[in-house]
């Protein structure tokens, strides 16, 4: 059964599949950022190219990915153990088709950042001024496409950031934890802790606070990008590193006031739920 790491794009999504993948390891397993075969994090998200292959998807085609969807769930999960899988793919339903159900899943971890953040730090990720970025954020109609390859074509459906957030906190078919980037940067025992806590209800994790502190330590952001510039990362993107700052509230000397403004408007009910206003 699966797991959702979900997240909107630049939210913490690879630092929090690096902190499980940290306190799952055996005590003699190095940290890498990288997926195996063996690996249960991959850096690839659901749908990744291997599984479209596979399953002889024609990608290229989005409906025939989103009648898919469940398709390929099934065959994640014939391996009959629990599965993490990273997503950005909101929690929606087009047509016929949900993006999951109780058949696949069993559990989700949503985190969320603050949009003025996630502006910034996913206009870095994509190449892209921060007015087009902007643009992607407060569009219905913004699409995950693969970073690497020659291959372009619509892989998840992202949506607006306040839409995203809204999808995963009212999926109902299972219990879904949410965390706050910012929380997991100024709090991170007791986030961690509270992430293993529902890993032990959902899935019977044993907290080990040994372990966890450990993954806590080797998953500091300086950690990972240390690592990154050691051996690389297939998720840089466009950026110098993938790991770039790890830093809140950039945007108070970053942005210009009109974006600052035009965020905090759009989304300025989910902003004022999470305590960003």
């Amino acid at each position: 059964m699966i797991i959702w790491l979900a997240s909107y794009p630049k939210s913490g999504n690879t630092w929090m599949r690096m902190f499980l993948k940290s306190y799952f390891m055996e005590s003699n397993e190095k940290l890498n950022l990288e997926g195996s075969i063996l690996d249960n994090f991959k850096p690839q998200g659901f749908p990744d190219q291997l599984l479209l292959d596979r399953l002889k998807v024609d990608y290229f085609k989005f409906e025939e990915i989103v009648k898919n969807w469940e398709t390929m769930q099934d065959y994640i999960n014939l391996n009959n153990i629990t599965n993490f899988v990273k997503t950005h793919n909101a929690m929606c339903t087009i047509g016929q088709y949900q993006f999951t159900t109780n058949r696949n899943t069993k559990g989700a971890i949503y985190i969320v950042r603050d949009p003025r953040d996630v502006l910034i730090s996913l206009s870095h990720h994509m190449g892209l001024n921060y007015e087009k970025t902007y643009e992607n954020l407060s569009s219905s109609f913004y699409f995950e496409y693969p970073l690497s390859g020659d291959k372009r074509y619509k892989k998840t459906l992202i949506g607006t950031w306040s839409d995203h957030y809204k999808s995963w906190k009212n999926y109902k078919s299972c219990k879904t934890l949410i965390v706050k980037y910012e929380d997991m940067l100024l709090d991170k025992f007791n986030t961690f802790e509270k992430i293993i806590n529902y890993l032990k209800e959902v899935d019977g994790t044993k907290l080990n606070e040994e372990k966890l502190r450990k993954a806590i330590k080797q998953t500091q952001f300086e950690e990972l990008q240390k690592i990154e510039k050691a051996e690389g990362f297939s998720e840089k993107g466009k950026g110098e590193l993938f790991f770039r700052s790890g830093k809140t509230g950039e945007w108070k000397k970053e942005l210009p006031a009109n974006l600052i403004k035009k965020i905090e408007t759009l989304f300025n009910k989910e902003m004022i739920e999470l305590g960003y206003l």
